[in-house]
């Protein structure tokens, strides 16, 4: 999935704000929600990054808007993606700081849940993988029944590597807490 494909999906409402055709085409790798004011240590190349602005004030607002985008471009995020709830509107410093540092940003209108931008991305990656056979049939169809149960990470992880047989696999938070591992992951 690219950054226009997800900015095109009209289900999202979600309103460019700046962006060029290169950050247009840039690939995006993951999703990343975040409200700190230097967020750069929680991002990874290539992701989308969801913020509520609630680390931005008038006070200061174009200091402190710098310095989030500066640490989202150091880190090589693909796209802001910044809530409409708490200011009621994108503050133009940000927009100003994002087109200085050449990172996209866009608006999430507020009644958009940050979890239907994630859903949308994973959900394309996922169909991606499906599509290019990365797993065998029966186990993506354990998978998607899983998923439709609203199965926890441990069973997915278990159902996605049983077919495989001692392998080390690990779902991990941002923080590095392992949420779910298989039998052979220490």
């Amino acid at each position: 999935m690219y950054v226009d494909h997800l900015l095109n999906d009209e289900s999202l409402g979600l309103r460019l704000l700046w962006a060029e055709e290169p950050q247009l085409r840039q690939e995006i790798s993951g999703v990343t929600a975040t409200d700190l004011e230097d967020p750069a240590r929680f991002v990874r190349p290539g992701e989308v990054v969801l913020s509520g602005l609630v680390w931005w004030s008038r006070e200061g607002g174009a200091d402190r808007a710098e310095r989030f985008v500066s640490a989202l471009s150091a880190a090589g995020a693909a796209v802001l993606l910044a809530g409409e709830e708490t200011h009621g509107a994108v503050p133009d410093d940000l927009v100003t700081a994002c087109r200085r540092h050449g990172l996209a940003v866009a608006a999430v209108p507020a009644h958009i849940m940050f979890r239907a931008i994630t859903d949308t991305v994973y959900l394309q990656q996922w169909g991606e993988l499906s599509r290019l056979q990365a797993l065998p049939g029966a186990v993506r169809g354990r998978l998607n029944r899983l998923l439709a149960r609203e199965a926890g990470p441990a069973a997915v992880v278990e159902a996605a590597f049983d077919h495989i047989g001692r392998a080390r696999a690990y779902v991990l938070t941002a923080s590095g807490r392992t949420v779910a591992a298989t039998e052979e992951a220490a």
